[in-house]
């Protein structure tokens, strides 16, 4: 089982701060930081350690020990209640759930099997076989959580980077008008599909890969996406673009314009590599 680890630099030149953690939320976390010193860097990165490990924690259906765990194993035998912060990203889901046409579902099957009771804050689970799953969420959801701890800091620029799939961008390159994230061809690692650029938004890429081909699943049909596709979103949200992503993988072409006409999308670019 993979723990996670990390480590961080100050480079006193250029007042940078980097940090790394490795196995957050499955992938790699890198966080830089340009401006302040190195202990106001040095408090933000410990905040945001402490808030990855949290999350992680709290979206991990596999951890027994996780809310979501006991979620999924108590839910189709009566209401579970939840605590404030799980209701209000499952309620979150379901509004993304309807305005993506159904495809943005962490039920991997038919969350409108999903019943909230919102006077009681519980969750049911009508058909058995359901079980939650965030991971289309979460990076996008803790990015909006470290940005909170950036900005309570007063920290103007920076760029967080879960793994080049989810990036928040506060400010802009320290020696440009912008962040360049580059979109990698997972079949031909030398090869640059594109440039995202960022200045104080975000962006999501999601897609298969030659060892991970299964992961995105149509609800509709429970049949995933094999096909050799990217998809990268850049949004003012983080959420809404790892909802986005995702969806784009698997959405019929004749829905996309109407599912994203409920969005605010600032780049939306789809590669085909077949």
């Amino acid at each position: 089982m993979n723990t996670t680890s990390s480590h961080f630099d100050f480079y006193e030149s250029s007042n940078l701060f980097h940090g790394s953690m490795m196995h957050a939320m499955g992938t790699r976390l890198d966080v830089i930081i340009v401006g302040p010193d190195k202990n106001a860097s040095l408090i933000c990165w410990e905040k945001i350690e402490k808030e990855v490990l949290r999350l992680s924690k709290l979206f991990n259906k596999f951890d027994e020990k996780s809310e979501l765990y006991a979620v999924n194993r108590k839910s189709a035998e009566s209401p579970f209640r939840v605590s404030d912060e799980l209701w209000r990203v499952l309620a979150d889901c379901k509004q993304y759930h309807s305005m993506t046409s159904g495809y943005f579902d962490i039920s991997m099957k038919d969350y409108s099997q999903v019943v909230l009771d919102g006077k009681k804050q519980t969750v049911y689970f009508n058909d058995k076989e359901i079980e939650l799953d965030l991971g289309a969420y979460a990076k996008g959801y803790a990015l909006e959580k470290i940005r909170e701890i950036l900005i309570s800091k007063n920290v103007e620029c920076a760029l967080i980077n879960f793994g080049n799939s989810s990036v928040l961008a506060i400010g802009s390159h320290p020696h440009g008008e912008y962040w360049p994230i580059g979109i990698e061809d997972p079949y031909n690692p030398q090869n640059t599909l594109g440039i995202i650029e960022l200045k104080d938004n975000t962006m999501s890429t999601s897609g298969n890969m030659p060892s991970h081909t299964k992961h995105i699943v149509d609800p509709h049909t429970g049949i995933s996406n094999e096909s050799r596709k990217i998809v990268s979103v850049k949004t003012a949200n983080a959420i809404d673009a790892e909802v986005l992503s995702t969806t784009l993988m698997i959405i019929p072409d004749e829905l996309v314009s109407s599912v994203l006409s409920n969005f605010i999308v600032d780049e939306y670019l789809s590669f085909d590599l077949e």
